[in-house]
């Protein structure tokens, strides 16, 4: 019952805090795209170190110990990686009034992504034996099936930015085809109760992720991004998701060392 509470009170902390982002940023967006812009970027650099924290938190818990200890100090790495990135583009914005697209803040971005495949790669090795072809070749077709556009429209149509700008914004999509594949699986293994609550918000967060990245590039090249655009509103949600991925995963955490801890004691 104490268990069942407990998930109810972060599922419910969860609803209301993409809920209150959500309408944060939509009500500044009315208030013009300048305070849209503020809001953003100030709102983003704490949800951004947040996460690094129960990043920092986790691993310092697990001390790389087995192949989940190994899957979260890549998911820290990450995580700083963004930071970083999100701090950059939020000085660059504020402080010095210029374009973060394309930036220094792209490379950290970018660098996120070999240790979020890392991640991914050592924390479904316990469950891989789960995933069936058909769950493989479903995701594959759908990842697929969203990758494409965003290539042809980078190299087909006449995007309204450099050829640098071009490759940073298609890569994002291509490279989240990728990672998309086994965050969808996990999703579909959390439904069939084979994967815990923690791995479904961490796979919720990289599809969130993934959208906001094809909406990011989608406006980007028509020429209608803007800091406070709804793509900022889903990558902020992603951090959101990991966020309380990260914290399920310490409470499960203490509660089985806790556990451990009174048998051994018994």
């Amino acid at each position: 019952m104490q268990v069942n509470s407990r998930n109810a009170y972060i599922q419910k902390s969860l609803l209301l805090s993409i809920i209150g982002i959500g309408l944060l940023i939509v009500v500044a967006t009315f208030l013009g795209k300048e305070t849209a812009k503020i809001v953003t970027d100030f709102v983003s650099i704490p949800i951004a170190g947040t996460l690094v924290i129960l990043s920092s938190i986790l691993v310092l818990r697990f001390r790389k110990t087995g192949s989940h200890g190994k899957a979260w100090l890549f998911f820290l790495g990450i995580s700083i990686s963004w930071f970083i990135a999100e701090t950059i583009w939020a000085v660059l914005e504020l402080v010095y009034h210029a374009d973060p697209f394309p930036s220094l803040a792209d490379v950290f971005y970018l660098a996120g992504y070999p240790f979020l495949m890392c991640f991914l790669i050592y924390y479904i090795k316990p469950v891989k034996e789960a995933a069936t072809k058909r769950m493989l070749i479903v995701a594959t077709i759908v990842s697929a099936s969203m990758m494409f556009p965003s290539v042809y429209m980078a190299y087909d149509s006449d995007p309204k930015v450099s050829i640098i700008a071009n490759i940073i914004a298609t890569s994002y999509p291509i490279i989240d085809s990728i990672i998309f594949i086994p965050a969808l699986i996990g999703v579909i293994l959390f439904f069939r109760g084979e994967v815990n609550f923690t791995w479904s918000l961490v796979c919720i967060a990289i599809i969130l992720n993934v959208a906001g990245d094809t909406a990011f590039q989608i406006s980007t090249f028509t020429d209608t991004y803007y800091t406070g655009h709804p793509a900022d509103i889903l990558l902020l949600w992603s951090y959101v998701f990991f966020s309380f991925g990260v914290y399920d995963h310490i409470r499960i955490f203490k509660k089985t060392q806790y556990h451990g801890t009174k048998s051994h004691l018994a």
